[in-house]
């Protein structure tokens, strides 16, 4: 079967292709300018955007590794069946980090489907290692589950040429981020710029996505002669 790309898919894959060869061209890798994030709706297809990303950077000349990473209850097997349906055995899965290990130092294997907790276990288990210094891309998909702080710490550490891209259909702004250390970690901070945007909104417009279909049920009955008053907090406008 042929697979079409939206249009709002392949602006986004383009934008990352694109600062990957800038921030090679300037030697941004290993710092916050040489990634970024996708802001697409739960929904609209957030899987085969980053599978196409994934293929064409990994035939980036120079790039030596793609590494999609998800977070275990989002189970990478699952991810791994979805990548393939788009091209048959075009994604190496693993199922321990002993099997992760061996596909990171294949030079053949070109773009692995990890989890963030076993990748988490690798650079634990592996305070040197060749890895470190190839060049690297990281997709990161819904980019602020659990343990996501830990890893990035970790990858900024020991990872020397790395892109790091992450998408996710619930960006952290600074009025929703959490603090740690005094520094406000959002989602442009952690990842870098957003790169492209397509919001719910723009998903139920263009009827990708379903509606949202609202049902108001009455829990309780209050006792009358109560007069209702309007609370300040709720006094605002949709």
């Amino acid at each position: 079967a042929l697979l079409v790309m939206r249009p709002y898919q392949i602006a986004a894959t383009e934008a990352i292709v694109r600062r990957v060869e800038k921030a090679t061209n300037y030697k941004e890798y290993g710092t916050v300018k040489g990634g970024g994030h996708i802001w697409h709706a739960t929904g609209s297809g957030k899987t085969l955007t980053s599978y196409k990303t994934a293929r064409l950077v990994s035939n980036m000349e120079g790039i030596d590794k793609v590494l999609f990473v998800v977070d275990r209850k989002d189970l990478d097997y699952q991810t791994m069946k979805e990548y393939n349906r788009f091209e048959e055995n075009a994604v190496n899965g693993n199922r321990n980090t002993a099997i992760l290990q061996k596909q990171l130092e294949s030079p053949s294997i070109r773009i692995m489907v990890t989890t963030i907790q076993k990748l988490s276990v690798f650079i634990k288990k592996n305070p040197v290692h060749d890895i470190y210094g190839k060049h690297v891309v990281l997709i990161f998909d819904e980019c602020h589950r659990s343990q996501f702080g830990e890893m990035h710490a970790a990858i900024v550490k020991k990872f020397k040429k790395y892109h790091i891209f992450g998408f996710t259909g619930t960006p952290i702004f600074s009025k929703n981020a959490v603090t740690k250390k005094g520094m406000l970690l959002t989602t442009e901070q952690t990842f870098g710029d957003r790169l492209h945007t397509y919001t719910i909104m723009n998903a139920i417009e263009d009827g990708n996505v379903l509606k949202f279909k609202v049902d108001y049920n009455r829990t309780f009955r209050a006792a009358g002669g109560i007069s209702e008053e309007l609370v300040e907090g709720i006094d605002k406008e949709a």
